[in-house]
């Protein structure tokens, strides 16, 4: 007999927030339900207490970008595939090693009408944002990872909304501190956007140190 798995009530909640706000874009809400959601709403918000949650990257000093538990962090936190964040749609990621490629990564993602932008399609902001997920995450094949330097993405066709899409990223090129990248979007058998990436690796200790100075001042 197999053990019935414990959902993690954070997750849980963090969806349930998703849902809402794919509800609120979906549906005509009457003044009524309107106050009466907000109230809860406000409730809500009110009784979510407890300490300043840590940011990804300072859950391992000693390799605050590189170490498991900040990827894993990193991969909770995310507003794109984060399952912590309600932002996210979420998108999923894997590794797969075999194929003409050789290592990639795979991903999937359905976006609901909260992330509307031309009829019947994904925003292309986000469309944008979900390659820069995956075009980051497929970094993770060549460590020590980079940063975006300049993102291009062609859209082929319309992102639909509301169905499976499939993506596919890979390292083109790893010359020192420059790397290139690809990745495409399918829904079905139909290519709706590609996009090619240049990360460039940067001292991620220095880059934190500067930006915590920024925050200080």
């Amino acid at each position: 007999m197999t053990e019935s798995r414990v959902e993690d009530p954070a997750v849980a909640l963090a969806a349930e927030l998703r849902a809402i706000a794919a509800e609120l874009a979906l549906r005509e809400v009457s003044q009524e339900e309107a106050v009466s959601a907000l109230e809860r709403a406000r409730a809500l918000r009110a009784g979510l207490r407890g300490p300043a949650r840590s940011r990804w990257y300072d859950h391992d000093p000693a390799s605050p970008t590189t170490s498991i538990g900040a990827r894993d962090a990193y991969g909770d936190s995310s507003p794109i595939r984060g399952r912590l964040n309600p932002v996210a749609p979420p998108l999923s990621l894997e590794r797969v090693d075999e194929g003409a490629k050789g290592p990639h990564i795979r991903g999937r993602v359905l976006f609901s009408r909260a992330y509307e932008g031309p009829p019947h399609g994904v925003h292309g902001g986000f469309v944008a944002a979900m390659f820069d997920e995956v075009l980051g995450a497929v970094m993770g094949l060549a460590p020590p990872p980079g940063v975006t330097a300049t993102l291009e993405v062609r859209y082929r066709h319309v992102t639909p909304l509301e169905e499976p899409l499939h993506l596919e990223a890979w390292i083109e090129s790893d010359r020192g501190r420059r790397l290139t990248a690809s990745a495409t979007c399918h829904a079905g058998s139909v290519l709706t956007a590609e996009a090619h990436g240049l990360f460039v690796r940067v001292d991620f200790g220095e880059v934190q140190a500067r930006m915590a100075g920024r925050r200080k001042a």
